[in-house]
């Protein structure tokens, strides 16, 4: 993994806990800009709210126009609360002059 974003957080509880905490950096991780097209999520414990997790993403590859993420949240002893892949979309850059 290169350029992992990592944030450490309280589980926030409720519905879609995971999701918050992992789509936003899914996004950070793909760029200003970047469109999701597609986002899928596994989940794994649940913890309580509050209890302290860490979320990780990070880009697998990227093509001129897509981005392809990977994400995890884990707890402070490492069970996997849920993983996560996502594609996000990007202006093709423009041409170089000639």
């Amino acid at each position: 993994m290169t350029d992992t974003l990592r944030q450490d957080a309280a589980f926030p509880g409720g519905p879609a806990a995971a999701a918050s905490l992992l789509e936003p950096l899914l996004a950070g991780a793909a760029g200003l800009g970047a469109e999701p097209v597609s986002i899928t999520l596994d989940y794994g414990r649940v913890p309580s709210a509050g209890d302290p997790v860490t979320a990780e993403a990070w880009i697998d590859r990227a093509t001129r126009t897509l981005v392809f993420a990977h994400a995890r949240l884990t707890t402070a002893n490492g069970d996997l609360v849920a993983s996560g892949s996502a594609v996000f979309r990007r202006e093709a850059p423009a041409p170089a002059a000639v």
